[in-house]
C-alpha cells in the first residue's frame, strides 16, 4: 500500500503533465475545455500483451489534430504543384535557363503581375511645357511615320493601328486650327504617343523647320497648339556609367539629359547588346548627338552621330555615315557595317521595375516538344520585327494565344505567342521592316504571367530547320549575319575622316 507521501506526489505528477497538455493544446489553438473525458473501465484485468497493444492504438488527440492539419497542408500544396506544373502550362511543359517567375503569382488592383504593365494610362497628356508635347510620357507606346506619296493623316494613323474613332475626335480638335488637307502628301514628320490600349494621348506634326501641330489628350477631349519659333541645334558628348540597377533611363537623368535618349542609345546598339537583358551595373556607354531646339526650348534629340558601349556583354562603338545613296546606317571605325539580319531581342527597349532586371534574360521553354524563347516582360511591353520581312500569320491560336508569325528575307521564320495585341494594319502577305513596332506583349492563351514567347525555325528548299531558340542571345560565330558590305576606296576616305572629330569626342568623355 502507497503511503501518504507517495501519494501526494503521484497527484502533483498527474497535476502538472495535465497543465503541460492543455499549454500544449492553447498554443495550438485547440479547445481546452468542454472536451469529453476519456472512457476507462476501472478493475478491468488485462494480460501485459493486452496492455500494450492498448498502448499501441491510443493517439493523443493533440497529436492527432497536428497531424491531420499536416496532411491538409501537403495536399493544398500538391494542388497548387499541380495547377502550376501541369494545368498552367500544358501537359508538357520544360523551361531551362533564366530563373523562373513565381509559382504563385500575385497581382496588384489593377490585374497586373510582378513586372507591372507598361504604358498606363494617365490622367492627362498635357504636361504645361510650351515645346515638348511628349514630356512625361516615355512609358508610352511611341511610333513615327511621315505624311509622304499622298497619305493624309487619316491613313496614316489607321496604318500606325489607331481606331477610327479615335481619329474622328482628333480630326474634330484638329479642325479649327488647320486645313487637313494642306499636311497631307507634304513629307511632314508625323510622331504618336499612345497608351497600350491604342488611344491617342498626344500628336505632333513637323509642317517646317520650326512650326509645329501639337494634340495632346486633356481628360475627355483634346488640347491642340501651334507653335512657330526659330530652330536651333547643337551637338554634344554624353558619358554615362549605369548604376547599381543597371538602369539605362536612370543614368540618362542622372547626366542631365531627357529620359528618350534612352531609346534611341539602345536602338542604335540593338544589333550588339540588349540593354533590357544585358545591362550590368558599371556598364559605361559613351555617345556624341545632336540637340534640336525651339527658341530657347529643348525639343527633342536629332541625329545619334556615334555611340561606344564597355562593358559585361562586350565592347561597340558604332558611327553613323550617310552613304551615296543617301541612306544612313552605322558602322565601326573600320567602316564594317554592324547592322544583322536579326536583332538582338525581338522587344524594344523599356523601363523595369526595380528588381526585375534578373527576370530578363531569355530561357528555353518547351511545350509539347516545341522549344521557344520565353522573355518575360510586363504587359504592352513593345514587340518589334527582328528584321526585313513580311507576315505570314497572325490569330488566336489555342493555348498559344494571339500569335504573329513573320518570314523574314534570310528565311528565318520568328513566331511570337501570347501577345495582348497586333500593331499596325497587319495581314498577312503585308511587308514589315527591321524594329517595327508590331504587337505588345501580354498573357493571351493558356498562361497565368505576361511574356512573349519566340519560336524561330528556318525554311530551305521547302524544309524547315528549328534554331536555337536562344540565337538572338548568342555569341561570337552563331551570332546573326551581318548585312551589307564593309566601305571602300573614296567613300570609306570620307567615312574616316568625317569621323574623326566624333572619335576624339568619344575619347575625351570621362573614363
Amino acid at each position: 500500500m502507497r503511503s501518504s507521501k507517495n501519494r501526494r506526489m503521484a497527484t502533483g505528477r498527474r497535476k502538472t503533465t495535465t497543465r503541460r497538455t492543455a499549454g500544449l493544446r492553447a498554443w495550438l489553438g485547440l479547445q481546452t475545455s468542454g472536451r469529453p473525458a476519456l472512457r476507462t473501465t476501472k478493475n478491468r484485468r488485462m494480460t501485459e500483451e493486452q496492455r500494450q497493444k492498448a498502448a499501441k492504438a491510443y493517439v493523443d488527440p493533440v497529436e492527432r489534430k497536428t497531424r491531420n492539419r499536416t496532411v491538409a497542408l501537403l495536399m493544398l500544396l500538391a494542388v497548387v504543384n499541380l495547377y502550376v506544373f501541369v494545368w498552367r502550362e500544358g501537359t508538357s511543359v520544360l523551361e531551362l535557363g533564366a530563373p523562373r517567375a513565381a509559382a504563385i503569382v500575385e497581382h496588384d488592383e489593377r490585374g497586373h503581375g510582378p513586372l507591372g504593365a507598361f504604358a498606363e494610362t494617365p490622367e492627362s497628356a498635357c504636361n504645361g511645357d510650351p515645346v515638348r508635347i511628349f514630356e512625361g510620357l516615355q512609358d508610352q507606346i511611341h511610333q513615327a511615320t511621315t505624311l509622304d506619296k499622298g497619305r493624309t493623316l487619316r491613313l496614316a494613323l489607321l496604318e500606325l493601328g489607331v481606331a477610327a474613332t479615335e481619329i474622328d475626335a482628333l480630326e474634330a480638335a484638329l479642325r479649327p486650327t488647320i486645313d487637313l488637307g494642306l499636311v497631307a502628301g507634304t513629307g511632314a514628320p508625323l510622331r504618336l504617343a499612345s497608351d497600350r490600349h491604342g488611344a491617342i494621348l498626344a500628336l505632333e506634326i513637323e509642317q517646317s523647320e520650326g512650326r509645329l501641330l501639337q494634340a495632346c489628350r486633356n481628360g475627355n477631349g483634346m488640347t491642340v497648339r501651334a507653335i512657330q519659333h526659330p530652330p536651333v541645334s547643337d551637338v554634344v558628348a554624353v558619358h554615362l556609367e549605369l548604376g547599381r540597377d543597371a538602369d539605362l533611363r536612370a543614368a540618362v537623368v542622372e547626366a542631365g539629359e531627357r529620359p528618350e535618349l534612352a531609346d534611341r542609345i539602345a536602338a542604335a546598339l540593338a544589333f550588339e547588346v540588349d540593354l533590357v537583358a544585358d545591362a550590368r551595373p558599371r556598364d559605361r556607354i559613351d555617345l556624341v548627338i545632336e540637340r534640336r531646339f525651339l527658341g530657347k526650348q529643348f525639343h527633342r534629340y536629332g541625329s545619334l552621330l556615334a555611340v561606344r558601349f564597355r562593358g559585361e556583354a562586350g565592347r561597340f562603338v558604332a558611327f553613323r555615315f550617310q552613304t551615296g545613296n543617301g541612306q544612313a546606317a552605322y558602322f565601326d571605325a573600320e567602316g564594317k557595317p554592324i547592322r544583322r539580319t536579326l536583332l538582338r531581342s525581338p522587344l524594344a527597349f523599356h523601363a523595369l521595375q526595380p528588381g526585375a532586371r534578373a527576370m530578363m534574360p531569355p530561357s528555353v521553354e518547351v511545350v509539347a516538344g516545341r522549344s521557344g524563347a520565353l522573355y518575360r516582360r510586363p504587359e504592352g511591353a513593345p514587340v518589334v520585327a527582328l528584321g526585313d520581312g513580311v507576315v505570314r500569320n497572325l490569330g488566336e491560336q489555342g493555348d498559344a494565344g494571339l500569335v504573329l508569325e513573320l518570314a523574314h528575307e534570310d528565311g528565318t521564320v520568328a513566331r511570337y505567342a501570347h501577345l495582348s495585341r497586333i500593331i499596325g494594319d497587319l495581314r498577312p502577305g503585308q511587308p514589315v521592316r527591321q524594329g517595327d513596332l508590331v504587337a505588345l506583349a501580354g498573357h493571351s492563351g493558356k498562361t497565368a504571367t505576361d511574356r512573349v514567347r519566340l519560336e524561330l525555325w528556318r525554311e530551305e528548299h521547302g524544309d524547315a530547320a528549328v534554331l536555337d531558340p536562344l540565337l538572338l542571345a548568342a555569341g561570337g560565330d552563331r551570332r546573326p549575319a551581318v548585312v551589307g558590305a564593309p566601305l571602300k576606296g573614296t567613300t570609306l576616305e570620307r567615312f574616316k575622316l568625317e569621323i574623326t572629330p566624333w572619335q576624339k569626342a568619344l575619347r575625351e568623355t570621362p573614363g
